[in-house]
């Protein structure tokens, strides 16, 4: 295990365990508390909430001020995967039932709005204005994203696409790396900085599920995914469509195989480029020194197998 995964799982342990507490009451219904503590059932990279904490440090902050913060953006996180699972009917998430499968769609829709809630308050707690426009800005794209995602056919051009992932994707990413910067002391430029980072970290993170849901349920592929669209439009310019269908004729595949692989490597390339162009907001940092470990964790989105 490398230094920077071993990091990666002390600051979830610490995240979890303070997510834990922050559930452990406010129900007498045993169910009520199984209920909003389920979709954690399941584990999770916490990215978003180590992201907050490492922003933080990065700017002279610590974490024991931006823990609960952190934890706050994991509970919108998991709000938005309840909503995002009713919205795709998904039966499964990480090999276990989705909330609305484990309980009903009006349970889910209820533990979804009361995490989202839950999230907003503990942020709004800080009595930061800057804090509240950020997460309000992560939430108004969030929702703009998904309902983008369910108006759109699967094939698209890219910018819609990476519109798409920005919006979807980038706005919490943004908004936990811009909320650490506050929690940490940055000046204006710096939150700009670390907003702007974490928009591209969480673009490049989304290409790159993307990959990885090529191997994984194909129940859970996204309506909108980049490796599918460059493969379909690379077969349509070949005009080659209805003869790849056709398995039964070892060059269609080969044809087959050949496209797929250069439509893998088109969404690796796009991914890493917002990988750099994360790394390079991070030069607008007072100390660009004790930004190393936000580097790491943007080659980690690029890089991670699960």
């Amino acid at each position: 295990m490398n230094d920077f995964q071993r990091l990666l799982d002390e600051k979830r342990a610490v995240v979890n365990k303070r997510l834990d507490e922050l559930l452990s009451t406010g129900f007498e219904q045993s169910e009520a508390n199984e209920l909003v503590k389920y979709t954690f059932r399941t584990g999770g990279k916490r990215l978003r909430p180590i992201l907050v904490l490492l922003a933080s440090e990065s700017v002279g902050g610590k974490t024991e001020h931006a823990l609960d913060a952190a934890v706050a953006m994991e509970f919108l996180h998991a709000a938005s995967l309840i909503f995002d699972d009713l919205i795709d009917k998904h039966r499964l998430r990480r090999s276990l039932p989705t909330t609305q499968h484990a309980f009903a769609d009006d349970k889910a829709i209820s533990s979804g709005l009361f995490l989202a809630s839950k999230g907003v308050q503990i942020l709004s707690e800080y009595k930061e204005p800057k804090i509240t426009r950020l997460v309000g800005w992560g939430l108004v794209d969030l929702s703009k994203g998904e309902i983008l995602d369910t108006l759109t056919e699967l094939a698209i051009d890219i910018d819609h696409y990476l519109n798409i992932a920005d919006l979807k994707t980038g706005s919490l990413f943004s908004a936990a790396a811009g909320i650490g910067g506050v929690l940490g002391g940055a000046n204006a430029d710096e939150v700009n900085c670390l907003y702007n980072y974490g928009r591209a970290v969480g673009i490049a993170f989304q290409i790159k599920d993307d990959i990885l849901d090529q191997s994984g349920d194909p129940e859970r592929q996204e309506r909108v995914n980049l490796v599918v669209m460059h493969y379909l439009d690379e077969a349509m310019k070949r005009e080659r469509v209805s003869n790849l269908l056709d398995d039964k004729d070892k060059s269609d595949k080969v044809a087959i195989a050949a496209l797929y692989e250069k439509a893998m490597q088109f969404a690796l390339k796009k991914s890493r480029e917002q990988v750099e162009k994360a790394k390079k907001e991070l030069k607008g940092l007072r100390d660009p020194g004790k930004s190393k470990l936000l580097e790491d964790f943007a080659d980690y989105s690029l890089e991670r197998s699960f």
